[in-house]
């Protein structure tokens, strides 16, 4: 039925395509005398008869499945770049990285990131993974899962992606890759990476590993004024730079024993990463010179996470149907240290004369701790497949926050050092058994 359909957009496509040209002949013939009677070129029409675009899976729940097919020809690094290219897919930042990814428009905390099939924590508050920091190679497919159902947490009200990662059964062989990013200020980013898969003993096992550069140096200037037209107010030059360095790793070991399948799985990322930023602000729109100086800001941000998770499943025949075991742990750690400086003068002098130098600096950390399991029966029923079952989760946040904030009113004297800090910790527990 599908292809006869598609038989009949083609024929109607190429007969409006061969009609075009005669009725503009007719039109060209019938115009004033003073026309130009060169005829006009018309680009090729090129007509497809497969559409790549995507697979939709058999579920209950609509799903749309993206796999290597759909991705390859984009060439992309990571799984924001492959995501970026998926309808319905928005994302918070775009700022050396794809980070906080959105479907239907909502905050990034509704949107469910899956891997394998299972929660992944992340460092915001709404629990949102930065899904650029996985590397494409190590990717099979990624589904986008657009409405809820009862075997998934409230979480994924607008949906959820499921990024799914090459195991020993779908991907056999070595796969190794190397390059270098170079970019206008001659900064130099390596990136490389291999992934290799086959049998071990009585299983078969892959794994893969990658390292990815990432360099985003940016250079601005904003010009402030009372309104739009208005009087000019100051300006602001600024220099951002993000140097950092992804480094990621999975594992997965299946066996099949029997009619039941034991499988075995890893996944590791980490981020090292400072961003640093510089600003002068002046009260005149073209000079630099210290006389119309207004402030120097200089701001040093250092990051450090790890992301990890294990998990262990087996799937058996039970009671006429299909059981699946769960057990799942995925820890969280992220330590930033921000340091921002600033020297500020008096735009009621003229010049500007030397106000105060002052400073602060966040000391942040977060560890995060989930442990999971589940138990699914799944059988069929008459014409109907009946699956139930319960999921139960453990999770524990723990975060602890440092400031220090120092200040000099001497021009040209270093600051004091950051040695008295006002501390804040919290800690959220959480259980859950959500029945399926």
């Amino acid at each position: 039925m599908k292809r006869n359909l598609l038989s009949a957009a083609m024929s109607r496509a190429l007969l409006c395509a061969l009609v075009a040209p005669i009725s503009f002949s007719v039109m060209a013939n019938e115009a004033p005398a003073d026309a130009s009677p060169d005829p006009k070129q018309l680009d090729a029409v090129v007509v497809q008869a497969d559409i790549a675009y995507r697979n939709r899976s058999d579920a209950i729940a609509p799903v749309l499945s993206y796999d290597l097919e759909y991705f390859q020809r984009f060439e992309p690094l990571t799984v924001g770049d492959m995501l970026k290219r998926v309808p319905s897919v928005a994302f918070v930042s775009d700022i050396l990285e794809y980070d906080g990814a959105q479907l239907r428009g909502l905050d990034p905390g509704y949107t469910q990131i899956l891997i394998n099939g299972k929660k992944v924590p992340g460092a915001s508050n709404d629990r949102s993974f930065f899904v650029d920091r996985i590397p494409a190679e190590l990717v099979e497919r990624i589904e986008i899962i657009r409405s809820t159902s009862a075997n998934r947490s409230g979480d994924a009200v607008a949906g959820a992606l499921n990024i799914v990662l090459r195991d020993a059964y779908q991907f056999d062989g070595t796969y190794v890759r190397a390059g270098a990013l170079r970019f206008d200020d001659g900064e130099v980013k390596p990136t490389y990476g291999a992934v290799a898969s086959g049998q071990v003993g009585e299983g078969r096992l892959l794994g893969g590993f990658n390292v990815q550069g990432r360099y985003n140096p940016k250079r601005k200037r904003s010009d402030r004024f009372e309104e739009p037209g208005g009087d000019f107010v100051d300006r602001e030059d600024q220099d951002d730079t993000r140097d950092g360095d992804d480094y990621s790793a999975n594992l997965s070991y299946t066996r099949d024993i029997g009619t039941s399948r034991l499988s075995i799985d890893g996944f590791y990322v980490r981020t090292d990463r400072t961003e640093t930023e510089h600003s002068l602000e002046f009260n005149d729109p073209t000079s630099t010179l210290r006389d119309n100086l207004l402030s120097i800001n200089d701001q040093v941000e250092k990051i450090d996470q790890d992301n990890w998770s294990l998990g262990l499943e087996y799937v058996f025949d039970m009671a006429g149907g299909r059981t699946e075991f769960d057990l799942d742990y995925a820890r969280f750690d992220d330590d930033t240290t921000s340091t921002e400086e600033q020297t500020s003068f008096d735009d009621g002098d003229t010049p500007p004369s030397f106000d105060e130098r002052e400073g602060t600096r966040e000391i942040a950390t977060l560890r995060d701790r989930e442990a999971t399991s589940k138990l699914a029966h799944k059988r069929a029923w008459g014409t109907t497949t009946l699956e139930f079952g319960a999921d139960f989760m453990d999770k524990r946040r723990d975060t602890a926050l440092a400031v220090s904030e120092v200040d000099t009113d001497e021009e040209g004297a270093a600051l004091p050092p950051y040695d008295e800090f006002e501390r804040a910790a919290s800690r959220i527990e959480e259980q859950r058994i959500d029945p399926t």
